[in-house]
């Protein structure tokens, strides 16, 4: 009721309100009572994910990864090491909610005696590992990432996951580089422009629809849509590294 109410008010005034004690927002809800313990020092985490694991408990078809038809891994990073460290036979759930991990923001996720979290920050992407266990042809379907945004980000959790998309759209190309000539590697190009932050979700429908016709334009013609997307890595993006005098 109350959503609905505030979704039809012109200006949201209550939307906000909601939104600040995370009524509305379910990806990043905002409690009180965790982001205090967390500036305590009593939490290492500024959201819960209370709300993701229900969405994944909905809407998951499996129970454990290797029910799956093709063999699905999961890459999820060792807090207490910094190691990779990847799934494939353990519960989905707890594996899924590890790999979303994001640190700082989420609570890390406990799996027999590791502690997880998401394995954007470890030194093996999922591309790597799959090259390295044989892949002889390999599709990347590149996260979305911030692209011409029309001013920077005001706020300070907005920055944080600016600045965390930014290192790991580096880090992808850096393995797209490096497995070129590993395997026959076909990589989607990302929407651009993205002019919305990784907190924004008010987009979604739009960039789904952005997405549909810029894959299709992809899969047609191989080259991306002119409107729609760029390249994730340019073939000649090395060229534009900094020299050195002399």
């Amino acid at each position: 009721m109350l959503r609905t109410l505030a979704g039809n008010l012109p200006f949201h005034p209550l939307r906000g309100a909601l939104q600040a004690f995370g009524l509305l927002n379910y990806t990043f809800p905002l409690n009180p009572a965790t982001l205090a313990a967390a500036l305590l020092g009593r939490r290492n985490y500024l959201f819960e994910n209370s709300s993701l694991r229900r969405f994944l408990e909905r809407i998951l078809p499996i129970r454990a990864l290797d029910e799956t038809l093709i063999p699905l891994s999961v890459l999820t990073a060792d807090v207490r090491t910094g190691r990779p460290v990847v799934l494939s036979r353990e519960p989905a759930l707890p594996a899924v909610l590890a790999s979303t991990a994001i640190p700082a923001l989420y609570p890390t996720v406990t799996i027999g005696d590791r502690v997880l979290m998401d394995g954007g920050v470890a030194d093996l992407t999922t591309l790597d590992y799959a090259v390295d266990a044989g892949a002889d042809e390999a599709y990347l379907l590149a996260p979305g990432f911030s692209c011409h945004l029309p001013a920077a980000p005001s706020t300070a959790i907005a920055m944080a996951l600016h600045g965390y998309n930014l290192l790991s759209e580096q880090r992808i190309s850096a393995s797209i580089r490096q497995n070129r000539r590993r395997t026959r590697l076909h990589v989607l190009p990302p929407l651009c422009p993205v002019e919305v932050l990784p907190v924004d979700f008010r987009g979604t429908a739009d960039m789904i629809e952005r997405a549909t016709l810029s894959t299709a334009h992809w899969l047609e013609r191989r080259e991306p849509h002119p409107r729609l997307a760029r390249p994730l890595c340019p073939p000649h993006d090395e060229d534009h590294r900094p020299r050195r005098p002399g």
